[in-house]
């Protein structure tokens, strides 16, 4: 192994000279999930978006392995965004040098081995299978931030092998912890939820004091996912249509839209929409929901809804924070139900209800959000399009979620739980 790796792998495993290391806010929602994946011989890989704290975790993680006494030497860290490394992301056999030397040299009774950003190695699927199929006593923690590139390739070669999570930025509850509020009250509660809607949840972002300056992280973020995930895995030339079209959906989060529509007011073809929609969507940054049909078929070609990661990007790249609260509401509930791996849709019959949650085969939720119901026609439609979900699947029970507003409603025999979202975010686990 040449000079230059052994310093950069140094660099990057400070525990081994005994030297401290930054490990961030815990993540307490986290790390219970991760340690129980521990002690088995499944790779674990953290996925997400940039930014968003899988890294964090993994020294989160080398630091309990420490407290619980395992040796310094027997963790490897490797950080594949290190430049070094990245020029030689074409080197077939660089990885397992790097590795094989450790083990070599330190002989660790069993490897703790951390890979950071495992897609920035072209040959990553060959090498983590031949070790897992042919190394004893090596635990493999791998993190990755283009969907894509990890579960084509993860399965089918490395099926049976690995499981996995998905990290998302702090939930509002998290939020509250790393803002240092404990026990808010009412006022302080909707204040501290105002400002998590307008800067979103990234770590870094809800750590900076300065509002100007979590804009311009954001903005840089929204750089870094575009073109590190998004043009150059995926090869993309035409860099202004791809920028064009992530604004445009993106500023229209929560509005219907057909690839066709989104093609004639671009200028450009369908498939290219749906092409580079899929793009965006590996790299984590958007989300599409599909409209519920019994029929699966009519699901695939039914208008689909847009929604963002954060909040706080769509707020840094689009439009601004008092224009459209509403859709930022539907937004941020949007995510929330994705982070608990709910399946959910939108419903549109003669009227329209934001999210229907299935379990299995079965639709067991309904859920509203507006920004408020104060005016008469807001509500009557809010009220309308629920009830009208609820009737269509059986359902005794909706819930419509509101900025800041409470109330419990009975219509015939059903029941609708008026609530404001900072009260459903702490009820919900996310």
């Amino acid at each position: 192994m040449d000079e230059n790796t052994k310093i950069a792998l140094e660099r990057q495993n400070p525990w081994w000279f005994d030297k401290p290391f930054d490990t961030g806010i815990d993540r307490q929602r986290w790390y219970p999930k991760i340690k129980k994946y521990l002690p088995t011989k499944e790779i674990l890989l953290l996925t997400g978006a940039r930014r968003t704290g899988k890294s964090t975790l993994a020294y989160q993680v080398v630091k309990s392995l420490l407290d619980s006494n395992v040796p310094p030497d027997a963790i490897l860290f490797i950080n594949l965004d290190e430049p070094l490394f990245q020029s030689k992301s074409k080197d077939p056999a660089y990885l397992t040098e790097i590795i094989e030397y450790h083990r070599a040299l330190k002989k660790p009774s069993t490897l703790y081995l951390f890979i950071d950003e495992i897609q920035n190695y072209d040959y990553w699927v060959q090498t983590i299978k031949t070790l897992f199929d042919t190394t004893t006593n090596i635990k493999i923690i791998l993190t990755g931030s283009t969907s894509s590139l990890l579960k084509k390739e993860i399965s089918t070669r490395l099926s049976g092998r690995y499981f996995s999570l998905t990290v998302y930025p702090l939930s509002f509850k998290e939020y509250l912890n790393f803002s240092n509020v404990h026990k808010p009250t009412t006022v302080e509660k909707l204040q501290q939820f105002s400002n998590y809607l307008e800067y979103g949840a990234y770590p870094r972002v809800v750590l900076e004091s300065d509002n100007e300056l979590k804009q311009e992280i954001l903005k840089n973020y929204f750089q870094t996912i575009y073109l590190k995930d998004i043009i150059y895995p995926n090869n993309l030339r035409n860099n202004k249509d791809v920028f064009d079209l992530l604004y445009f959906v993106i500023s229209n989060i929560a509005k219907p839209f057909s690839y066709l529509n989104i093609a004639k007011t671009l200028g450009i073809t369908g498939e290219t929409v749906k092409e580079y929609i899929q793009c965006a969507q590996d790299s984590y940054l958007i989300y599409t929901l599909t409209k519920y049909d019994r029929s699966v078929k009519k699901q695939l070609v039914n208008p689909k809804k847009i929604y963002c990661l954060d909040t706080g990007l769509v707020n840094s790249i689009s439009f601004k924070f008092s224009q459209d609260r509403g859709r930022l509401l539907e937004n941020l509930v949007y995510m929330t139900l994705t982070k608990q791996s709910r399946e959910i849709y939108y419903h549109k019959g003669r009227y329209e209800c934001d999210f229907l949650v299935k379990d299995n085969l079965t639709i067991t939720g309904a859920i509203q959000v507006t920004l408020t119901l104060k005016d008469e026609k807001t509500r009557q439609r809010e009220i309308r399009g629920l009830t009208e979900a609820m009737n269509d699947h059986n359902l005794k029970y909706g819930l419509i979620i509101t900025e800041n507003e409470s109330e419990t409603l009975r219509i015939n025999d059903k029941e609708i739980q008026i609530m404001p979202i900072y009260e459903w975010l702490n009820e919900i686990q996310t």
